[in-house]
């Protein structure tokens, strides 16, 4: 993961702590997917 996707995830998680209900689920699903794009492997082309 580099840096730029790292600060995205901390700046979302920090903004999920501030707000409640569906806001937060669906920053906690922007997390989510942040990670799931890191676990993908690449493919060559």
């Amino acid at each position: 993961m580099d840096i730029e996707k790292q600060r995205e995830i901390i700046r979302l998680w920090n903004r999920m702590r501030r707000v409640e209900g569906p806001i937060a689920e669906e920053i906690r699903i922007q997390i989510l997917e942040y990670f799931a794009q890191q676990d993908r492997p690449k493919r060559a082309a």
